[in-house]
């Protein structure tokens, strides 16, 4: 029960920390023109919503799990999910990019 009790200590420990690193990034990150290009922009939303998730897993260790809270934290699990799926579209039109770029250098480099 000791050694339990020791590593949820230390799992908080480092939840707590990577929740005011994810807080210190989104600060950091509102201070440049992130609003200007799809990638500023994407990166605003996933440090967001990831920062979201753990400020909500700290909440958690001192309020406990309420039904409301729940819903916040679904919510805000639901943003993780759409960050994600935003970041999968952009990589993926970057390698379509990419390949059309290549092919188009090839062709010209043949003429």
């Amino acid at each position: 029960m000791v050694a339990q009790e020791v590593l949820r200590n230390i799992g908080n420990g480092f939840l707590i920390y990577a929740a005011a690193v994810g807080l210190l990034s989104v600060v950091l990150h509102a201070r440049v023109y992130w609003w200007h290009t799809q990638m500023g922009r994407h990166l605003m939303v996933y440090m967001f919503m990831i920062e979201a998730v753990l400020a909500l897993g700290v909440i958690r260790i001192f309020i406990g799990a309420h039904w409301w809270f729940e819903i916040i934290r679904m919510a805000a699990f639901i943003g993780v999910c759409v960050a994600m799926t935003q970041r999968a579209w952009l990589q993926l039109v970057a390698q379509r990019e990419h390949r059309i770029g290549a092919a188009r250098g090839e062709e010209m480099g043949n003429r």
